[in-house]
């Protein structure tokens, strides 16, 4: 006698699985994160800090273009870069100025005791001090103001075309790049704006004037400080490539751990389910030695600048005290006190450009690199650019597919000749396996994406000839995962009608039932969401965006698997909201309990992205085809008594 348990017979041990490893493939997580990673963060990490801080990353492919379009957006701040060119001239000669008095001091004051004289200068000294810094000052509040108001402007167009990019866009780029172009990108903007250009002037103007003076003051001990400038080269440039790559490989094991890390929150039941807690610890260990072991060789080898440019200055500083004092015990050159003290703080004023024009040149080149990243997103074809002409005051809500052929590629068609109408009022339901086209026919009805081949109309016209926006206003869109903004539950009802009033808004809760649970809520209308409505229960998200929908007045309806994520009696309330809500509308219903859409006036049967079966409820079960096993699949004792 059989056993009542059902048994599941084991497979062949050459076929066998061992699914912990299917969820929990190492390589292939490892090579996801790889084609996922975000390489766009990489172009706001530096290597070192304050003003030898180096940029690594991507270069931009047009270099010149891109400066262009920066400075189209620094057009209107024209007298304010004049002003501050201005200052950072005056501001370097000012500094060129110091060691020159204070080496007249020495010469013609202090080695003679004439401490009138070296008062008189030190105070001199003073107001030069005083007036540089102010003068600094002001250049550098002016240029945070101009990079400030630029970025400004630039992340709000980059923000603006989002607005109006196609929903293709969204499919085809990751929300994580996005994203960084409007942040990181656009910082490294900001940081080329507010450093380089006041960096790039005064470096330039103190290295030409420093090496100026000190030819001036002695042309041996200018010629000395020259032979270093190769020595810096040569060290800056090998340093520089070895830092950049170090940073390269700690960005590379960073984001292992981040996708070990998200593989661990995201994943936490099916960890804890095949009991892997140990390995995926382990996993992380392995992963976080890795990524400790290549931030310390890069951060060592990063601060090695610093140490060593200070010990060629401190280098060059003794040099020419040994020459200098050489040349004046010998007599060779002619040379006083005070020009060996000013020409040692001019070879650091010398010395200090040259290694801060490397750095400003890897920060431009980066800037430019995001700042083209950015530009690109800006000029992403609007949605809106080749519209429809046609105003949409309202739709009667007569559909019709002619010969809709369909793909999100141009190589993989994912809807063939499809073929139906919709008359006004009535409700169609759309059913079929799941990856068979439905929300494919829905995505081409809203306009998310236009047809390759046929035409859709509705009222009689091609929806292409309709103006996009308002065409989209008068459809009315339920969807299966709900999306609740960061406000009170207010504020996200009324979103589907701005400026309704509050009795408008408690009418509409009330029809989609939703009004009693928002009462209960400690404030009740005036309640707090929680950024993506996570406060929530997805019922409870459902009703309110149902409520939105009913705000909105729609003329034609669509219902994408309203139902799916709710209990049972959570359910009940659902559809008895969405009735009223698709009374006299004609509506679009994509289910896959079948039982919810008995009562459609017309099911379309789509499979493989070919319409199979089209007709009533009952029609579709005596034509005993794909539909009649779906729905057999589901309700077998509910068709054997239709049957009967």
């Amino acid at each position: 006698m059989p056993d009542d348990k059902t048994t599941i017979p084991e497979k062949p041990e050459e076929t066998a699985v061992d699914h912990t490893k299917v969820v929990l493939d190492k390589a292939a997580i490892k090579a996801r994160n790889e084609r996922n990673r975000d390489y766009s963060k990489q172009l706001n990490k530096v290597i070192g800090g304050g003003p030898h801080r180096m940029y690594i990353g991507s270069h931009a492919s047009d270099r010149a273009g891109t400066i262009r379009r920066i400075w189209k957006y620094l057009g209107a701040y024209q007298k304010h870069f004049v002003f501050v060119l201005i200052a950072m001239i005056a501001t370097s000669l000012l500094n060129l100025a110091l060691p020159w008095l204070f080496a007249y001091a020495l010469d013609e004051f202090i080695l003679t005791f004439d401490f009138v004289g070296a008062y008189r200068i030190g105070a001199i000294m003073l107001i030069v001090a005083v007036i540089n810094s102010i003068v600094r000052f002001a250049g550098r509040y002016v240029t945070l103001v101009i990079s400030q108001e630029t970025v400004a402007r630039i992340r709000k167009d980059a923000f603006d075309k989002l607005q109006t990019l196609p929903v293709k866009y969204y499919d085809q780029n990751q929300a994580g790049d996005i994203v960084s172009r409007i942040t990181n990108d656009v910082d490294l903007i900001s940081n080329v704006l507010a450093s380089f250009l006041v960096q790039m002037f005064t470096s330039a103007i103190s290295l030409v004037g420093s090496l100026v003076m000190m030819f001036v003051m002695n042309w041996a001990m200018a010629l000395i400080v020259i032979l270093f400038v190769p020595l810096m080269a040569v060290f800056t440039s090998k340093i520089g490539k070895i830092t950049r790559k170090g940073f390269v490989t700690q960005q590379k094991q960073l984001g292992n751990l981040n996708g070990i890390i998200e593989e661990s929150i995201s994943g936490l039941k099916v960890i804890k389910l095949y009991g892997q807690e140990d390995d995926t610890i382990a996993e992380f260990k392995e992963t976080n030695i890795k990524l400790r072991n290549a931030g310390y060789k890069a951060q060592v080898t990063a601060g090695l600048i610093m140490p060593v440019i200070n010990f060629i200055n401190n280098l060059i500083y003794v040099v020419l005290i040994l020459v200098g004092g050489l040349f004046m015990i010998t007599g060779i050159v002619p040379i006083t006190v005070g020009d060996i003290s000013a020409i040692t703080q001019y070879s650091r004023q010398f010395i200090q450009p040259i290694s801060n024009l490397a750095q400003l040149f890897n920060t431009l080149q980066q800037g430019i690199a995001g700042a083209e990243r950015v530009f690109n997103l800006i000029d992403e074809e609007s949605e809106y650019e080749e519209d429809g002409d046609i105003a949409v005051p309202d739709l009667k809500g007569h559909v019709e597919f002619r010969d809709v052929t369909f793909g999100y590629e141009p190589e993989k068609t994912i809807l063939f000749d499809i073929n139906f109408d919709a008359a006004k009022g009535k409700t169609v339901a759309i059913v079929g396996p799941t990856g068979s086209g439905k929300t494919t026919i829905i995505n081409l009805l809203n306009r998310f994406y236009d047809v390759d081949d046929g035409a859709i109309f509705v009222d009689g016209v091609n929806i292409l000839s309709y103006r996009k926006d308002e065409f989209r206003k008068r459809i009315g869109v339920v969807l299966q995962d709900t999306n609740l903004f960061s406000g009170t539950v207010y504020d996200n009802i009324v979103y589907g009608k701005l400026g309704s009033t509050r009795e408008e808004v408690e009418e509409a809760a009330i029809l989609a039932n939703a009004h009693d649970f928002i009462m209960k809520l400690p404030h009740g209308y005036d309640s707090e969401v929680l950024e993506g409505g996570n406060n929530f229960s997805q019922g409870e998200r459902q009703l309110i965006s149902i409520a939105r929908t009913i705000l909105s007045n729609p003329d034609i309806l669509i219902l994408d698997e309203a139902t799916s994520n709710v209990d049972t009696r959570t359910e009940f309330k659902i559809q008895e909201s969405m009735h009223r809500l698709m009374k006299g509308r004609t509506s679009f219903v994509i289910a896959h309990r079948l039982q919810t859409i008995r009562n459609a006036d017309k099911i379309i049967v789509i499979q493989d992205g070919r319409l199979i079966e089209e007709g009533n409820h009952n029609d579709l079960l005596h034509q005993r085809g794909f539909y009649y096993d779906l729905y057999t699949t589901q309700f077998k004792d509910l068709v054997i008594e239709e049957d009967v």
